[in-house]
């Protein structure tokens, strides 16, 4: 089954610098999944409510583990888990500037009050309706999945390395792939690229 055309790793930088959601696809012998993926220090309501609306998937956010070590955010002892599974952290909600947590507003004002510098631990309220996912300790040489590639993109564009992560459904609630993968971006407009793109990227970086 052919895969979505991807953007040149440039372009998706820029863009996704400039706060525009893109689609990430991993592997298509790991997950073959795609994620519509936004830098949190640019989140917003409209962006978060896109991530839902477009994507329809469950919402998290990457974040390095040290970061959320930092805020006193503890890690989910993980149980009876496949291969390759994300590591999640306890929900948080933001509780200055928030109602319920709930809302699209009020899950991109907590997902940028992770990428804020003066957020204290006291700061969020557990459990909440974001929940993070921490980055491997190596990035993607450690974990070649859609939490890494997502971080490492924020990376790349000069932002916070944290990103909110969204998996792309189909009208079915199955995961999109094929046409109707191909039918989301296009009508969205999206720009498209792989984790092994963004990997690529971040060796040429470290060679440069």
């Amino acid at each position: 089954m052919q895969r979505p055309i991807s953007s040149p790793i440039e372009t998706v930088i820029e863009a996704f610098a400039r706060g525009e959601a893109v689609i990430l696809l991993d592997h298509p012998e790991r997950e073959g999944e795609a994620d519509m993926i936004l830098a949190a220090q640019c989140a917003t309501g409209a962006g978060v409510n896109a991530l839902a609306t477009i994507a329809r998937g469950l919402i998290t956010v990457g974040v390095a583990a040290q970061r959320l070590a930092d805020l006193g955010i503890p890690m989910i002892e993980p149980a009876n888990c496949r291969e390759n599974y994300p590591h999640f952290a306890e929900p948080v909600d933001y509780t200055i500037g928030t109602t319920t947590g709930a809302s699209a507003f009020d899950i991109a004002t907590t997902a940028r009050a992770l990428t804020d510098a003066d957020a204290r631990p006291e700061d969020f309220a557990r459990p909440g309706h974001l929940l993070p996912l921490a980055e491997n300790e190596a990035g993607l040489a450690g974990r070649a999945g859609h939490t890494e590639g997502a971080v490492a993109l924020a990376r790349l564009a000069g932002l916070y390395p944290a990103s909110l992560i969204c998996e792309v459904l189909a009208p079915d609630g199955r995961m999109a792939s094929g046409e109707t993968l191909r039918r989301v971006i296009e009508e969205n407009n999206l720009l498209v690229t792989t984790v092994q793109y963004v990997a690529d990227a971040v060796r040429a970086t470290l060679q440069a």
